[in-house]
């Protein structure tokens, strides 16, 4: 079985690991020898979303097959620490939701809370460290579909839906939508944020998004709303 997520290194913890979204299991991996630290079963097969780190924890999601599991893992786990049944949390799984996981989409932990969204545009927002859910939204109608990865920033959080149009949400532990923009063009890519400018990758274009005019690395000038096809 394939797993697509990108693995995560931790330098946090009683030592450097590598931590991989697999398919038999999710596993912590000792970054000099090799050598398996902690494994975690339950999650769907065929992993996409790259681990996520931050607060003495690793947040992991996955969802394709008959499991859909949102877990949160200590950085100092050791060996098998997988839930039993109707556990959501143990030593070292700091809480758990097992139909909350997402299949493509990788969360971001923005601040204190994390933001998980499905690929039928249903996003939830999470206190990272305890695991209570703060609210549970659907963004667009319900036909959209959802592949990038949100991005946050400026107290903002950015969900591109697969119609082209960013949602902009207000980040904190209340569901506010401060804007819908329309791109024009299908997306799919995850977006970036560098220098106070948010670069989109859509179907035919590259768009630089900024409120304020800036200066590439090769000296460019790039004006807000520009775009290269």
């Amino acid at each position: 079985m394939p797993t697509w997520g990108t693995p995560t290194v931790s330098t946090e913890g009683p030592r450097a690991q590598v931590i991989v979204n697999g398919d038999k299991h999710v596993g912590g991996y000792d970054v000099q020898t090799g050598k398996e630290i902690w494994r975690l079963k339950g999650g769907g097969d065929i992993p996409v979303p790259t681990p996520v780190l931050g607060h003495g924890l690793v947040f992991i999601t996955n969802a394709h097959g008959p499991l859909a599991s949102l877990m949160a893992v200590r950085l100092d786990a050791t060996g098998d620490i997988s839930l039993g049944p109707n556990e959501t949390a143990n030593q070292f799984v700091a809480w758990s939701y097992p139909r909350d996981g997402a299949y493509m989409i990788t969360p971001v932990l923005y601040g204190d809370n994390l933001y998980n969204a499905k690929n039928n545009g249903v996003m939830g927002c999470y206190d990272a460290r305890s695991g209570t859910k703060r609210y549970q939204e659907r963004l667009g109608s319900g036909t959209s579909g959802f592949t990038a990865s949100p991005v946050a920033g400026d107290g903002k959080v950015y969900f591109a839906s697969e119609d082209g149009d960013v949602y902009v949400v207000k980040a904190g532990p209340t569901f506010q939508l401060l804007a819908k923009n329309t791109m024009g063009d299908v997306c799919m890519a995850s977006p970036a944020i560098a220098g106070g400018v948010i670069y989109f990758r859509t179907q035919s274009y590259v768009m630089a998004i900024g409120a304020a005019r800036t200066t590439s690395a090769s000296g460019a000038r790039i004006t807000s709303g520009a775009r290269t096809k």
